[in-house]
């Protein structure tokens, strides 16, 4: 599955709960470039290239899966008979036996990451500096890309305490137009 582009229908980030009230998209566009015209004329951004995880779609984790049922069910089995080999000859075959301890440790090792990867059900979008924005907003960066027809929320950041007052006006413009724009 990693050899292949896959990209599920719509992605979800995974962010933090607390948002400070900021909206998860900031709306739908026609195209990549109506985004970017709001982003310019509302608030006070850079663009920012970055990766971050996204949650999984069912199709990614069965892929995921599949792989490590095939190692279980293939692999394993080849690498313990060996080892057991391995271990009956031992006098007479320490180098074979060590070639088959570290395949087996490798392919169990393998097969416990995977099953980590899906119990997580996270994977990491490098999401394009084009269209990727970081916003000052009450203390913190709220990163927004287009993608989806939408401007997503996809990652909140602490701002360091050295870069507050630089960019303190910019919070203050950025908060004003959220605070007027989306809360009732």
């Amino acid at each position: 599955m990693e050899k292949e582009f896959y990209r599920p229908q719509v992605i979800e980030f995974n962010i933090s709960e607390d948002s400070n009230g900021i909206p998860e998209s900031l709306g739908e566009f026609e195209n990549a470039e109506d985004a970017i015209k709001f982003i310019g004329k509302n608030f006070t951004a850079i663009n920012n290239g970055l990766t971050v995880n996204r949650h999984m779609d069912a199709k990614e984790k069965s892929e995921l899966r599949k792989e490590f049922t095939s190692i279980m069910e293939d692999q394993v089995p080849i690498y313990e008979k060996e080892l057991s080999e391995a271990e009956i000859e031992f006098n007479n075959a320490k180098k074979g036996q060590k070639s088959a301890e570290e395949a087996y440790d490798f392919i169990i090792s393998k097969a416990k990451s995977l099953a980590s990867e899906v119990k997580r059900g996270l994977k990491e979008i490098t999401l394009d500096e084009k269209y990727t924005f970081r916003i000052p907003f009450k203390g913190r960066f709220y990163y927004f890309s287009y993608i989806d027809k939408q401007l997503k929320l996809c990652l909140i950041r602490d701002i360091a305490e050295s870069e507050k007052t630089e960019l303190w006006n910019q919070m203050a413009g950025n908060e004003e137009f959220i605070n007027k724009t989306f809360k009732n």
